[in-house]
């Protein structure tokens, strides 16, 4: 990210991916809700441990693709397009979520496992290099900075989700506020979609 339009067109496509309602937010409202903010941070950093690591290596991995095969990167971008495009016609359509209960504190070694299994988290770090990756600029500079930025945004989301507990758990993760976030983050995504599309093809 070399300029503050290439920051706000990155927020704008992996903001609404990263804070929306998923297993690993849920997860740490709950905790905190259940076992107070202080006793989620062990939970929290397991969570972006695993989420930098994967960022790390799918970033320095996908960065020797786009070394060895320029040509790759156009068919990366123009699915990493449609798969924004594809999140967004999914949450206009989603109309509940479903909550995940803690039934003991939650650890270090849950959230490692959490997000090593969380499909989702994966899937934005994919779409986030598929867009952000600049052939023509250093590629480790390139993979740093975009990790570093996706975990601060993650350990500014899990920090929220988890403080504001119980309130968040229930008003954002409620079947009425869902829809209303899946209007407001699904138009985003198919907006975000449509100029990625035109700034892979442009």
């Amino acid at each position: 990210m070399s300029s503050w339009a290439e920051f706000l067109l990155w927020l704008g496509v992996v903001f609404p991916l990263v804070f929306s309602a998923g297993p690993g937010n849920v997860l740490c409202a709950v905790c905190g809700a259940a076992n107070g903010f202080r006793q989620s941070v062990p939970f929290i950093l397991g969570l972006d441990l695993v989420y930098s690591a994967y960022a790390l290596l799918a970033g320095f991995g996908l960065a020797a693709v786009v070394q060895r095969y320029p040509a790759v990167m156009l068919a990366v971008q123009l699915a990493g397009a449609a798969y924004v495009a594809w999140l967004g016609i999914k949450m206009l359509r989603r109309t509940h979520v479903a909550k995940k209960q803690a039934a003991k504190p939650l650890r270090f070694i849950d959230g490692v496992i959490s997000q090593a299994l969380n499909v989702k988290g994966i899937t934005i770090i994919l779409t986030m290099y598929s867009q952000f990756l600049n052939p023509d600029e250093p590629l480790p500079y390139q993979v740093l900075s975009l990790s570093a930025a996706l975990l601060a945004l993650n350990l500014l989301t899990h920090f929220t989700w988890a403080y504001g507990g119980a309130w968040i758990a229930e008003k954002f993760a409620s079947d009425a506020a869902v829809q209303t976030q899946g209007r407001v983050f699904g138009s985003m995504l198919v907006a975000i979609a449509l100029w990625l599309l035109y700034r892979a093809l442009g």
